[in-house]
């Protein structure tokens, strides 16, 4: 089952007088969350900020309610939360969080190796963290080695030696 609220990052100290406050974006960029009214402060979306102004550029936000420096400086260090519906994903799109869980498979051999544990974040690209029954692997995400991902089932990866470690 898919989850409605995504993390969206952390909330950082305040910034000047009016309650603005950093954003660690930990989206795509931070242009993927403009016109994103409300921000949640917790997975299950019972609890949630309105944003009266969001600045990708720095990343920083002002939210309603919590307009001074003062107000604001209660914020920090929580996580927020994106609700899922409130983005339009590109064709062929999708949010990491839909990946995790998911077997997957050694397009060569038809083998499942693991599952999606994680996706860590690296310089050149990001990586694929699968756990299997005896061994890991760290599996690049690019066209060479994710042969093909279907959110709804699975993910083939081609492997070569250097990928797979001991568990």
């Amino acid at each position: 089952m898919k989850k409605r609220f995504l993390e969206a990052g952390r909330l950082n100290s305040p910034r000047g007088i009016k309650g603005e406050v950093r954003f660690d974006c930990w989206c795509e960029c931070p242009e993927f969350l403009l016109g994103v009214k409300k921000l949640y402060l917790d997975e299950d979306g019972t609890r949630f900020l309105t944003v009266s102004q969001y600045r990708p550029s720095i990343p920083s936000i002002i939210f309603e309610g919590y307009e001074s420096r003062e107000l604001a400086g209660y914020l920090t260090g929580r996580t927020v939360y994106f609700d899922r519906n409130d983005v339009q994903l590109q064709q062929g799109e999708c949010f990491n969080d839909d990946l995790i869980s998911l077997p997957v498979y050694n397009v060569e051999t038809g083998e499942m190796i693991g599952f999606l544990e994680r996706i860590d974040e690296g310089v050149a690209c990001n990586y694929y963290y699968v756990r299997g029954e005896k061994n890991s692997y760290l599996i690049p995400d690019n066209d060479e080695f994710i042969k093909e991902v279907n959110i709804d089932s699975d993910i083939k990866v081609k492997l070569i030696e250097g990928l797979e470690t001991n568990n």
